[in-house]
């Protein structure tokens, strides 16, 4: 049997929301607790993918490629930076 899960999320809504909320549940075999969790869940993990995804045009994805394949040279305060690393170890 697994552990009672013990964190709580109390929302408010209207009674149009909820009977919309019951009737889904319903059409997934579902209570209205495993409803809104796996929806929550599964919409807070597309969110989270798109916040940690990049995309690019064709014509950002050109200047990326072009700053990796032809870096620019170090300028002083670069080349200063490293140089403090470099002594800190």
């Amino acid at each position: 049997m697994t552990a009672l899960k013990k964190q709580r999320i109390d929302i408010r809504l209207n009674e149009n929301e909820k009977s919309l909320i019951e009737e889904a549940a319903a059409f997934t075999n579902q209570t209205v607790s495993q409803f809104v969790l796996s929806s929550a869940a599964r919409q807070a993990s597309e969110v989270i993918e798109q916040h940690h995804r990049v995309v690019l045009d064709q014509e950002n994805w050109n200047m990326v490629m072009n700053a990796i394949e032809n870096p620019p040279k170090p300028n002083d305060r670069l080349l200063t930076a490293a140089a403090h690393l470099k002594s800190l170890d």
